[in-house]
């Protein structure tokens, strides 16, 4: 509440403050592994294309022709997240388990400056010191896992599918901008669970949580500071190559407001190729909890046939 009334006059102050939360978030921890679901894994450590080393589980299923490369949104892991967003927590591993079930091999890493991996600042850098970049710099952390898989004997032969999450969907429509071709003839469709764009988002939740919308202030200032600004996933999702399927909770209030409208509409409608838009949460025909944003990412956990469908459509086309 304190924050409320003094965030119009506390704008100078604020900036490097909120700034400091995007390039260099709390790390979440990973309170549990596959094993606990039944499946077995390898560790791996993957160096992006800047030489920042990502911790990574490999699920392996025998006899698979398929993979599905997964990512995670900001303040997240490839676990999930302990501490979630606006009291929602996170656990991919029930999805990595669907996945697994239907054949996949599954790779799964820890974006830079998260979880295990090298990255951030501070005292929370471990490795290699280099800010997070909400999907800005995770561009290289896509393209080295792919870089790895493209060079390993065994995973090279498998068909790709890529799920990536909110600053992890920015970063793999920007990879296609930056690297198209380390995405090869291998990758066959992605999913892309509420991408973003940056700047909006930063906008709805700045007004939300502080009474004020500091988004470019906070964008000028990293740009200054780091040499990047927020990504705007509109901008790139018409690079992309392949199928595309599209989840959003439509009444996520950081992505949509009657101003700007639905960000993530936008994202798809700039998109190229096939896809697919499926909306859910409360008034869709995909009801789920309460249209909080991260009740988002258990979805899939509950109801993963849409994604499955989807996958196993076009991977081996």
């Amino acid at each position: 509440q304190y924050l409320l009334v003094v965030a119009p006059c506390l704008q100078g102050p604020l900036v490097p403050y909120l700034l400091k939360g995007r390039v260099s978030p709390k790390r979440e921890p990973i309170l549990k592994t596959p094993v606990d679901y039944g499946m077995n894994f390898k560790s791996l450590d993957i160096l992006s294309l800047d030489g920042v080393r990502l911790s990574a589980w490999l699920i392996e299923s025998e006899g698979s022709d398929k993979l599905c490369i997964m990512n995670h949104p900001l303040l997240c892991t490839r676990y999930g997240s302990v501490t979630g967003l606006d009291g929602v927590k996170v656990n991919f591993l029930p999805l990595l388990k669907h996945l697994h079930d239907d054949g996949f091999t599954v790779l799964t890493y820890d974006q830079r400056g998260q979880g295990e991996s090298d990255g951030n600042l501070g005292k929370l850098a471990k490795g290699k010191e280099v800010p997070v970049g909400v999907g800005a710099t995770e561009w290289q952390d896509i393209g080295g896992v792919l870089e790895y898989v493209n060079s390993d004997d065994k995973l090279s032969k498998l068909n790709i599918c890529i799920l990536s999450q909110c600053m992890g969907a920015n970063s793999t429509f920007m990879a296609w901008t930056k690297i198209p071709e380390v995405f090869g003839d291998k990758v066959k469709c992605q999913a892309s669970i509420q991408p973003t764009i940056s700047e909006n988002m930063t906008a709805r939740m700045t007004k939300i949580k502080l009474g004020k919308d500091i988004a470019k202030p906070i964008d000028n200032a990293c740009e200054r500071k780091y040499g990047f600004r927020g990504v705007d996933s509109s901008q790139h999702s018409g690079d992309c190559k392949v199928p595309v399927f599209f989840l959003q909770v439509k009444k996520d209030v950081y992505s949509n407001d009657p101003k700007r409208g639905q960000d993530v509409q936008k994202i798809y409608d700039a998109c190229k190729t096939e896809k697919e838009l499926v909306w859910i949460g409360p008034g869709t025909d995909n009801p789920h909890m309460t249209g909080k944003r991260f009740e988002g990412y258990s979805f899939l956990n509950e109801h993963p046939e849409m994604l499955l469908s989807f996958f196993n459509k076009h991977v081996n086309s």
